[in-house]
């Protein structure tokens, strides 16, 4: 029995003994397994690889939580804010300008064109670019990247687009500039596109002026910034005949050795011909102050200015200036001149006369919708309330009849004699000029409907296009050839002759309208800084102060500009002079 339970006993514990040594050798060649697998695992673990999804909706969410909730509003800054926000959300959001190992090439590209700003009249300043060389890779840093460009790029494509500043702050009274209409659509764009660059340089003005200042702009950042060593000081205008201790300067200037020094003699006025001719001034061999002004030149410090705020106009106006109709109508204030452009090439140009300082002709754009021949004048309320109601306080006023005016005030009636002009007041009441001999529309109106209430007409005061500075109006532009442009809008518009113009004009003297099939539209502009029509450069005066507004808003140098130029004033008549042939309109008493 003893043996019995010894052997079963030797047994139990040969087989306890095996079972042990069994689970250790377990144990240790499941050690040596996890030993040889371990490094594996362990990179798994820390490093597991990425979809190219997950990676991008990754960045995608951190970019959202990097922009913040959107907020409500319709202002520029919250539709770019909802437009982000709404680009980089859904499953398909992608970033545009990293990956996994850091910023891609495209972003490169976008921040290189935006290192050019300078170029094109911006400031490369403006736009807070994200560091490159030093980006850590880790998503949210790369999530802040994203936001850093993509707002970069934004803010540079709107102010390529519409202008680093909004016209109103400046006292033009433009439409609101066309900024980037769709922002989501835009980046999207630069997104699925190869060349971020191109998209940028593509957002600026096509305008051939526009262009061409960019080359002057460069020209003249690469020139010596120095004037004149011979300045010929404020003083009378010099002209042939005149003898002035100017007149040698002048000389000078010029380097006309022939002749006596003082005496402004032929040679001098044909030098002087020659050098308004190359810089697009009027060739008249008169050296007055806007030829003096170019004679002594200025700094390239100055110009410069003058350019960057000539750019910055170009902004505020369409791409396609002359929309569906293929054709515009462009009056340029400071140059006193007006320009149907077609297909690109000036069909008709002519001089203007435009607002007084006073009573400025506004910066805007709008479309013609119609022509009027033997128009009626309906007397604008400034008229009314400075010319024609003082005149009729008097009972001897003959205004009313001299220049066959007509007045409707309501329920006060329309005999000017029997209404008291103390207590009605004349803004109320209807004030018209019918079609005539005496009208100061002349035969023709432009009409261009706008909150204005400014359109371009004929005049009977031909001898006022005569003189260099022509600020005589209440606002609206007159044209000297308004016949000339009517035949060329017209034979555009419906293929009216000259011929059937001429029947009209030769009919009746009442009123024949003319209604545009396709809108044609209108440019009223205040460009100081141009190429005319021979591609001459040229600088014109600033009559209404614009210019050194502008430049102080965008560059802070306003004051390099020169002041607000003086505007020539034409002497009045005398009345008891005035022939029954001269137009009765004197300068404070005219249409618009």
């Amino acid at each position: 029995m003893k043996t019995l339970l010894g052997i079963a006993s030797t047994v139990l514990l040969t087989a306890g003994l095996s079972l042990q040594a069994s689970a250790e050798q377990s144990a240790e060649e499941k050690a040596d397994i996890t030993a040889s697998i371990a490094p594996s695992t362990a990179e798994e673990i820390k490093a597991p690889p990425i979809e190219p999804a997950t990676f991008e909706l990754a960045i995608a969410a951190l970019v959202r939580d990097e922009l913040g909730e959107a907020g409500d509003g319709e202002d520029r800054k919250a539709v770019i804010h909802q437009s982000i926000r709404a680009f980089y959300a859904g499953s398909s959001a992608e970033p545009i300008w990293v990956n996994e190992s850091g910023p891609v090439q495209k972003a490169r590209d976008a921040a290189k064109e935006i290192g050019r700003a300078g170029t094109y009249g911006l400031d490369p300043q403006a736009y807070a670019l994200p560091e490159f060389d030093s980006v850590d890779t880790s998503r949210k840093q790369l999530a802040k990247f994203e936001v850093a460009m993509t707002r970069a790029v934004l803010a540079y494509a709107h102010h390529a687009k519409a202008g680093r500043i909004h016209p109103s702050k400046v006292r033009h009274s433009l439409n609101d500039p066309l900024s980037l209409q769709d922002p989501r659509g835009f980046l999207e764009a630069l997104r699925s596109g190869k060349d971020a660059g191109e998209h940028l340089r593509d957002l600026h003005p096509k305008h051939p002026q526009y262009i061409a200042l960019t080359k002057k702009l460069a020209e003249l950042r690469g020139g010596s910034d120095k004037t004149p060593n011979i300045q010929i000081p404020e003083g009378p205008a010099l002209r042939s005949g005149v003898k002035h201790e100017h007149v040698a300067l002048l000389r000078k200037r010029l380097k006309v050795d022939e002749g006596s020094a003082n005496t402004f003699d032929d040679t001098v006025k044909s030098a002087v011909i020659e050098f308004q001719k190359k810089k697009g001034l009027k060739a008249d061999g008169v050296v007055g102050n806007n030829t003096r002004r170019i004679l002594n030149g200025e700094s390239n410090e100055k110009q410069i200015v003058r350019i960057l705020i000539n750019m910055e106009r170009w902004r505020w106006l369409p791409d396609n200036m002359g929309g569906d109709a293929n054709i515009f109508v462009w009056a340029n204030i400071p140059e006193f001149r007006v320009r149907i452009v077609k297909g690109g090439k000036v069909a008709f140009t002519e001089r203007v006369i435009v607002g007084k300082t006073n009573k400025q002709t506004p910066v805007f754009s709008d479309t013609m919708e119609w022509i009027e021949f033997h128009p009626t004048w309906y007397v604008p309320n400034s008229i009314k309330v400075d010319d024609i109601k003082p005149s009729l306080r008097r009972t001897t006023s003959r205004v009313m009849k001299r220049y066959h005016l007509r007045l409707d005030c309501g329920v006060h009636g329309r005999d000017w004699k029997k209404i008291d002009w103390n207590k009605v007041d004349i803004r109320g009441c209807s004030v018209s000029q019918p079609p005539g001999e005496r009208s100061v529309l002349g035969d023709f109106k432009f009409k261009f409907p706008n909150k204005h209430d400014v359109y371009m007409h004929d005049t009977p005061q031909k001898g006022l296009f005569k003189t260099a500075t022509r600020t005589y109006s209440h606002g609206c532009v007159r044209i000297q050839d308004p016949r000339r442009m009517a035949e060329v809008l017209l034979a555009h518009d419906k293929g009216m002759t000259s011929t059937r113009i001429g029947q009209i004009l030769k009919g009746p003297k009442r009123l024949h309208k003319e209604d545009l099939t396709k809108h044609i539209p209108v440019h009223m502009t205040y460009f100081t800084a141009m190429f005319n029509d021979e591609g001459i450069y040229q600088t014109l005066s600033d009559y209404y102060g614009h210019d050194r507004r502008l430049a102080q808003v965008l560059t802070g140098k306003g004051h390099l500009l020169p002041a607000v130029a003086i505007a020539s004033k034409r002497k009045r008549t005398p009345r008891r002079t005035r022939t029954a042939q001269e137009s009765p309109w004197t300068n404070s008493f005219s249409a618009n």
